[in-house]
């Protein structure tokens, strides 16, 4: 699948940890100094990345000719992706990020061995769920050496949200603690790629069999979701 991932998580960014030196973010866009072909990064596997930078923070202040050119430059980029990932920047005190609230499906990805992760995890589920009316999100659990430790973080998460928030929550999957990972993140490559017969990397196949079966549910590709981004900037 053509893969296009957009970041808002900060820094060090996406592309970056594959070794990629964006020159430019969605702000140039946005200023027009830049086509959106020129800012996007090709990355490994074909995978494509764009930093948002401080773009994100003045979608709010676009006139209605500006939204409408960004969203036709966003619906124009060739090839169109087959799957738009949001890695979305960390929580705030009193905001969630836009891209989460922008996305069709949210997964939230959690730490199986740290207590505070798990608490901050049902913390931004609480959010979700009584902030912003999302009645479903996926749970992703690593770093964790054996499934059963997932299966049990999961289930209690599941459990509580559920009985106190009225949240769905779905098993999307688990990623081992391996060193493959490490290695591979050393190397800049996907371990995927740098080492395919990990226990990681039969993890996110897994994980990638069950997000490609997911119901399309009519973002209307990048436009759309740039569409979304906007409104929920204001």
């Amino acid at each position: 699948s053509r893969v296009f991932v957009f970041d808002e998580g900060g820094e060090p960014s996406m592309a970056a940890r594959f070794g990629l030196r964006p020159g430019h973010d969605l702000t140039a866009v946005m200023a027009r100094e830049h086509p959106l072909a020129e800012v996007v990064v090709d990355g490994p596997e074909g995978v494509r990345f764009l930093a948002a930078g401080r773009g994100v923070a003045r979608l709010a202040h676009m006139s209605f000719e500006e939204e409408q050119g960004l969203i036709r430059a966003f619906s124009a980029l060739d090839p169109a992706p087959d799957m738009l990932i949001a890695d979305a920047a960390a929580l705030g005190d009193d905001v969630l990020p836009r891209s989460v609230l922008a996305a069709g499906e949210v997964v939230v990805v959690v730490c199986g061995g740290a207590t505070d992760a798990i608490t901050e995890a049902y913390a931004l589920m609480k959010r979700l769920a009584w902030d912003f009316a999302r009645r479903r999100c996926h749970l992703l659990v690593c770093r964790v050496r054996e499934r059963e430790r997932a299966e049990v973080v999961f289930g209690n998460l599941r459990d509580t949200a559920s009985r106190y928030l009225g949240l769905e929550l779905r098993w999307l999957g688990w990623i081992p603690d391996d060193e493959s990972m490490r290695k591979a993140e050393r190397l800049h490559q996907p371990v995927i790629g740098a080492f395919p017969d990990s226990g990681a990397a039969q993890a996110f196949r897994d994980v990638a069999e069950t997000v490609s079966a997911w119901p399309f549910a009519g973002e209307h590709g990048l436009g759309g979701f740039v569409q979304r981004l906007v409104r929920a900037s204001r």
